[in-house]
């Protein structure tokens, strides 16, 4: 199943504007951003932390609506479906 993720600021130099990305039937938020970590290569840790969660910084709308990182494990995607990633805010 396909699922768009768009990326700002930060996260869009590293990923990229739009991606989309293929994951399994049943695969949740965290599987969608791990997959897009991934292909970070070295950059994965911007958006995942050693233990593979997603960091606590990284602020996702799924759909319209804020996703809580720790959360991330339990939503189901479905194909079609979109994500926003944003890094954290700062300046001034």
């Amino acid at each position: 199943m396909k699922i768009t993720i768009m990326c700002y600021a930060r996260f869009r130099d590293v990923f990229g504007e739009e991606s989309t990305i293929d994951v399994s039937d049943g695969a949740t938020i965290l599987d969608a951003v791990t997959a897009l970590a991934i292909k970070g290569g070295d950059d994965a840790e911007l958006v995942l932390s050693p233990d593979g969660t997603i960091r606590n910084y990284v602020m996702i709308v799924h759909q319209g609506s804020r996703v809580i990182p720790a959360d991330a494990g339990t939503i189901t995607l479905t194909d079609g479906e979109s994500l926003t990633l944003f890094p954290p805010v700062s300046g001034g």
